[in-house]
């Protein structure tokens, strides 16, 4: 019999930090399942890597701060190239009903320690004068805001977490988890493992398999498409994450290139990772008007790609143990800010599992139970 002291599903940027920061708090005895051969190959693999602190609910924000600080004091250990980018977040609007609503998150936000600044007309265009700003009545700007190299952190994580004893399965789906005495049963199409704790941290697939156990996760695969244009030597080397309120669209440096990114509202649940066409033509009237350089780049669509959200009701993430379930943990749903919170996930995690409770960031509100009992958090700047 094959028994360990936590089983940890999905090798992503979450499960890996899971991993790494059980590992630091001395809890050897972990095995990861990962469903493909290589570790961060999903979600992952697929992200657009900001991180930022301008959000308007607690929890959200706390977790940045967290993620933001961990990242900070790892930056020696993680050495050259740094994985966290200060090149800030930077919101515009043409609108003055949207600029007072960024002044009240403003105020919100630096009462709770966050470096952001409401800007005018003018801070606007001197932070980025290569868009079209003719309208624009103002913004924000979060200087401790930048950008992670998704597929390095996870890396990075699970680097560690192995050279402390840490095992990674590649090519193990976990298709079911059964409860026993004292634990849990996983099973693979490799044999069974038994463990005293089971984290789900299988992204968009998590769902699936919490249902085995009875438990109802309200997490959906939503995909989401990420552009990439031809060279733009017009452009500084590095830019803020620029996003246009006002209609969603963001962009920001990939190289000699840019990155550019919406989320379509209309796009269904699923898992479709196909790679749409027709989202280019979707999105090509607010680039041109706000954006224009970036524009006149084109679209590279051999380099674009299309990945999943895993989408929960109120675009929060699921973190704790599972209701009714003691000692399965979810770590899921972090509706498009799984990397910028993986850091603060995995501590928070890690930190349940040894002392029973998360001391490093309250996540009181991210309970699974807050589905069943209507406590849905309201997040105002969803990207």
């Amino acid at each position: 019999m094959e028994r360990h002291e936590v089983v940890i599903v999905g090798a992503g940027v979450i499960g890996a930090s899971v991993a790494f920061h059980l590992a630091r708090a001395g809890v050897r005895d972990v095995v990861v399942l990962e469903r493909e051969r290589l570790p961060g190959t999903g979600s992952t693999a697929h992200a657009n890597g900001g991180i930022r602190a301008q959000f308007t609910t607690e929890a959200n924000l706390a977790m940045s701060l967290a993620s933001m600080a961990i990242l900070d004091a790892l930056a020696d250990e993680i050495g050259e190239p740094p994985l966290y980018r200060k090149a800030g977040y930077l919101f515009l609007t043409d609108r003055e009903e949207r600029l007072a609503a960024m002044a009240r998150a403003v105020a919100f936000q630096r009462e709770r320690g966050v470096s952001v600044e409401l800007l005018g007309p003018a801070q606007v265009r001197e932070r980025v004068p290569w868009a079209a700003c003719a309208g624009v009545v103002g913004g924000t700007f979060g200087a401790r805001d930048g950008f992670i190299d998704p597929g390095a952190l996870a890396n990075f994580f699970l680097g560690a977490a192995l050279r402390d004893g840490v095992r990674v399965r590649y090519a193990t789906e976990a298709v079911e988890v059964a409860a026993e005495a004292g634990g849990f049963v996983v099973g693979t199409a490799a044999g069974e493992l038994h463990a005293r704790v089971v984290v789900n941290a299988a992204g968009a697939w998590a769902r699936p398999l919490a249902a085995t156990l009875g438990v109802d996760l309200p997490v959906e695969p939503v995909r989401r498409h990420i552009l990439i244009t031809g060279p733009c030597p017009e452009l500084p080397r590095l830019i803020p994450m620029t996003i246009d309120a006002d209609t969603g669209v963001l962009v920001r440096r990939e190289g000699d290139r840019v990155l550019i990114a919406y989320s379509n509202p209309d796009e269904p649940v699923g898992y479709n990772l196909a790679f749409d066409p027709e989202f280019v033509e979707r999105i090509v009237e607010p680039v041109e008007s706000r954006f224009p350089v970036v524009a006149a780049a084109g679209v590279d669509v051999s380099r674009s790609w299309a990945g999943l959200y895993e989408v929960t009701p109120d675009h929060h993430a699921v973190i704790g143990e599972a209701p009714g379930r003691p000692g399965f943990v979810l770590v899921n749903g972090f509706s498009g800010h799984g990397v910028m919170h993986a850091p603060a996930a995995g501590r928070c995690v890690a930190e349940l599992v040894t002392r029973g409770r998360s001391e490093s960031v309250d996540i009181a509100a991210l309970a699974p139970g807050r589905f069943a009992r209507g406590e849905l958090i309201h997040e105002t700047m969803v990207l």
